[in-house]
């Protein structure tokens, strides 16, 4: 196997590897606002099914999707208590999975049949499962985003139609930023195309861009899926925003994307615009449509970047060729991100033991960086998150 090899980066279906190492890490799954008591949810993840709902206690349970009778989705039955009754024939099953109450059946036989659970938590305004071998890993913690001081939580989603490793293959492109995004970047003074540099850790990848100007970003990559790194965002335009990042396969052609950010002057007139704002998967679809372009696109878009990103990454395919690719060196921490995926991949073919990925008990945001913090053009005063 090598890092052309297309389906390994974005195959995660039916036991692919691909599949079989983001199942092994905590992932985000459903918006915590959107799971309400007693409402199931039907959430797709990795190309299977799962039912996932919040009992009476408050607390998030995700179990198998299909009832072991029939095989009718839970996500269509009802909530009782803690437990999950089945819509169809009525099977009830506990908040740990044990069967409770079947019906027509005797209590014996209710007692021989379980569901098949998984862990679960809340965190960040987000539900996060875990559906891997043996027990989960510590679940990942970022006290950068849980500081109420730093501002506003900002927590976004969308679906996308693209394969997930091109979402995270982009977060760790740094030259692409002075096209995609210009305009953006160009608030900050970030206008040089920089020599990016890049190192595998103990956490997964680490980014430091350098520009001719002697200003660094930094940014890093957690296993499997996770960025972290300050960004320009259209909520607030004054200072750099700490974006935290999950790119989420729900299966091999589209994935779950989040976004968390905390925002210092998250205005009342963003908020409303936020509210009414048109579908951005829309209007990129317009773009790619070529009905518009995306210099036509509205640029207070409160989703800018997403619609800036999707055009591009859709445009490489739902899934990318990367047969046909040819790197350069701005492709730095791309070709690490590849040459990473590619050794834990086949540990999981092998039955090997992953790297024992952990964030660092020193580990501080922005330590990397030796040059002055970034701040806009023209502004004054310590950038967020530094």
């Amino acid at each position: 196997m090598n890092t052309h090899e297309s389906p390994d980066f974005g195959r995660v279906e039916n036991g692919a590897p691909a599949g079989r190492l983001i199942a092994q890490f905590w992932q985000p799954i459903a918006l915590a606002r959107d799971l309400v008591v007693g409402r199931p949810q039907r959430v797709r993840f990795l190309g299977a099914y799962y039912t996932l709902y919040r009992g009476e206690d408050g607390a998030p349970r995700m179990t198998q999707d299909r009832c072991p009778h029939r095989g009718t989705s839970l996500a269509y039955g009802t909530v009782e208590g803690n437990s999950i009754r089945c819509r169809y024939h009525g099977w009830k099953f506990g908040p740990d999975g044990q069967g409770e109450v079947f019906p027509a059946e005797t209590a014996t036989y209710a007692r021989s049949i379980c569901l098949q659970t998984y862990p679960t938590e809340e965190y960040l305004g987000l539900i996060f499962c875990f559906v891997g071998e043996g027990a989960p890993p510590a679940f990942p913690r970022f006290p950068e985003l849980e500081d109420d001081s730093r501002g506003e939580l900002l927590v976004q989603v969308a679906t996308l139609g693209y394969n997930f490793f091109q979402r995270v293959e982009n977060d760790h492109d740094e030259a692409h930023v002075f096209f995609t995004h210009k305009k953006l970047f160009a608030n900050f003074g970030l206008t040089q195309i920089p020599k990016v540099s890049a190192q595998e850790t103990d956490y997964g990848m680490l980014v430091v861009s350098t520009r001719p100007d002697g200003k660094q970003r930094v940014g890093y990559g957690f296993m499997p899926n996770i960025l972290l790194r300050e960004v320009p965002i259209p909520q607030d335009e004054s200072r750099m925003s700490m974006l935290l990042a999950w790119r989420v396969p729900i299966d091999d052609v589209s994935t779950f994307s989040v976004m968390v950010t905390r925002i210092e002057n998250y205005s009342s007139a963003v908020r409303a615009r936020e509210g009414t704002m048109e579908d951005p998967m829309e209007i990129a679809a317009r773009v790619m449509r070529c009905e518009i372009t995306l210099d036509e696109v509205d640029q207070n878009h409160p989703m800018l970047p997403l619609i800036q990103d999707t055009v591009s990454l859709a445009g490489q395919g739902v899934i990318a060729d990367r047969s046909r690719e040819h790197l350069g060196q701005s492709d730095k921490a791309v070709a690490i991100l590849r040459r990473i995926w590619v050794r834990e991949m086949r540990a999981v073919q092998d039955g090997l033991l992953l790297k024992n990925w952990k964030r660092p008990s020193d580990f501080h945001f922005g330590k990397e960086i030796a040059g002055a913090e970034l701040q806009p053009a023209g502004a004054h005063g310590d950038s967020a998150g530094a």
